[in-house]
């Protein structure tokens, strides 16, 4: 058992250093500019959705930051407040006297 325990581990340590070594000299490639990043033209059809939208189209955009009502509320403490009175609320609906449990 100790054999199959030595020949397993001493296997993955030489990969493991391989690894490391090809990660190592992908990055001095990298950082020595030998790759050369360049553009091309998108030569696949586009998404059924948008074969009709033409470049320079203006398109709708969705941002996900809070809005000023949402940061007045955290701000001025009324969402916690939110939050602990429906968890007191919770937790005073529980009167059958059973051990408590904390999640």
């Amino acid at each position: 058992m100790a054999i199959l325990f030595l020949t397993t581990w001493v296997i993955l340590l030489i990969l493991a250093v391989r690894l490391i070594a090809r990660g190592w000299s992908a990055a001095t490639d990298l950082g020595a500019g030998k790759f050369v990043e360049s553009s091309r033209t998108v030569t696949r059809p586009p998404h059924p959705e948008m074969t009709e939208i033409k470049p320079g189209d203006e398109l709708l955009v969705v941002k996900f930051t809070p809005d000023d009502e949402f940061n007045n509320k955290v701000v001025d403490g009324m969402l916690q407040q939110s939050l602990k009175d429906r968890i007191e609320e919770l937790d005073d609906d529980d009167d059958d006297g059973g051990s408590p449990v904390s999640v």
